[in-house]
Order: C-alpha cells, then structure tokens, then sequence
C-alpha cells in the first residue's frame, strides 16, 4: 500500500524533472495519456510489468521508481524517534546525542531532530565548563532551526525555549528580545479555535486549553508573591486552579499544586 501512495508522486516528479508532457510519456510507452494522468493523480496504478519500461525512461531504479528509498527513510526516521522516546525516559541524554548526529547526517535540517538534539545537550550532566559548553551548543541549534525552520509550531517553540537557554547563559538581551516576539495571551491558537469548532471537537479543545491557562496563571501569579513577597496571591492560584480542576483528578494540576506549596513554604519563610 506504501508503494501506490508513492509511485504515482515519483513518476510526476520524474516527468517534470525531465520537463516532459503526460502525452510524450504516453507515447514513449504505448499507452494512453489518461492513464498516466490517472497515476499520477493516484486514482489507478501501473501494472507491475510495466514497471522496468517505466524505470528504464527515467533512468532510475525500480525501487526509486515504486518509492523504496522514501519508505526506508521514514521507517529508519520513526525508528530514531522512537529509539529516542525511550533514552530520554530513561534519562539516557549522552546516548541521545550521539543518535541525534548521527541521524542529523541522514536527515540534515530536519527541525523536529535538531528540536531533540537542543534538548538532550541541555540535559547533558559534567562540569561547570562542560554544562556551559553544552548550553552554547544547544543555543546554537535552536538558532539553526529559527533561522531556517518552515513549520510555525516548531519555531514557536524554539523561540520560547531559547529565551531561557539565553538566560541561563547570561545573555540577559537576547532572551527578552525573543520573548518579545512570542504571541501575546489572548492571541493564541486556543483561544481562535474554540470560536470555530462544535460540538466534541470544540468541548474537547476548550478542555485541552485548561492547562496551558492554568499554567499561565500559576506563572503569573507565582512572579507576584514572589516580587511582593506576598504568599496570598499563591493561595489565590491554588483557588482558581481548584476551580478549573477537580481536587487529585488531573496529574497537571496536581503537579501545579505542589509548585505553588514549596514557593508558599519559600515565601512564608522569607517573610
């Protein structure tokens, strides 16, 4: 099945390369120009044995004909990423790493890679000097996917992440500068959504929206107590997070609560 979805694009891709009509293709092969407009629509395949005549006018091989190499290299990409999952769950930040680099020369750019190889440099333990190394590196990878990352989501991210890797380098500027550039509050894909979905799918949204708000909350108000040095504006994002979440029923939360105990417990003792 990978291979229709696959060779229907290639012998489009193949055609234009050459700058050749569906008419000079069909020609060539015998056949009517509809059905190659039919392949490569991917409404209908070619027969198997006409394959070798299809490869050998492109002077390509069967198997980049049919889409092998792209079928390989998704299936040795998700095997990457899943290899990875289970390092960082296992605190494995070296290995990942040094599979990342690797994977970076079968895939050079790729974003979501360099995205986890500026991860797992962070999460790298060693030295003073060794960490700080490791820090400019991943800065200098999440710089690589701002500068020439296509997909909004993930430079979104990058931009967000790299705010602190700047900060944590002491490269005070660079990380308001990025942060200035991130979307503001109230203009943010949750809240444009919940406008245009029904039904499920707007219920489903408008509840997958909870936490990123409650976390912004926590955020907020956390800054607050800790400018003012004033516990009661932590009782107040226990109370509203206590409103949005049922008490013990979201790990999230949960987690949220326990944040905003050890700062109470900091501020109080401060006081």
């Amino acid at each position: 099945m990978t291979m229709n979805l696959r060779i229907g694009e290639n012998i489009r891709r193949l055609r234009r390369q050459r700058d050749l009509t569906q008419e000079e293709v069909a020609a060539h092969l015998g056949i009517s120009f509809q059905s190659i407009s039919k392949w490569e629509r991917g409404d209908g395949y070619p027969d198997i044995t006409m394959l070798p005549s299809l490869a050998n006018y492109f002077d390509v091989s069967v198997d980049e004909l049919i889409g092998m190499d792209e079928i390989a290299k998704a299936e040795k990409y998700r095997e990457i990423n899943g290899l990875w999952e289970e390092n960082h769950g296992k605190g494995l930040h070296r290995e990942n790493v040094a599979l990342l680099r690797g994977a970076l020369k079968t895939f050079p750019n790729d974003a979501l890679l360099l995205v986890q190889l500026a991860a797992s440099l962070e999460k790298l333990d060693g030295t003073k000097e060794e960490r700080a190394k490791y820090l400019k590196e991943s800065i200098a990878v999440q710089e690589q996917i701002l500068r020439y990352g296509r997909d909004p989501e993930i430079c979104s991210a990058t931009r967000y992440n790299i705010c602190f890797a700047y900060w944590k380098n002491g490269e005070h500027e660079k990380a308001l500068e990025q942060a200035r550039q991130l979307p503001a509050l109230y203009k943010t894909r949750e809240n444009a959504m919940v406008f245009f979905l029904r039904g499920e799918e707007k219920r489903s949204a408008a509840e997958a929206a909870l936490e990123p708000l409650a976390w912004s909350i926590a955020v907020q108000l956390s800054a607050l107590a800790e400018t003012e040095g004033n516990s009661a504006y932590l009782e107040r994002a226990e109370q509203i997070i206590g409103l949005l979440f049922a008490d013990g029923e979201n790990d999230f939360a949960n987690g949220l609560r326990e944040r905003l105990e050890k700062q109470k417990a900091l501020t109080q003792k401060a006081d």
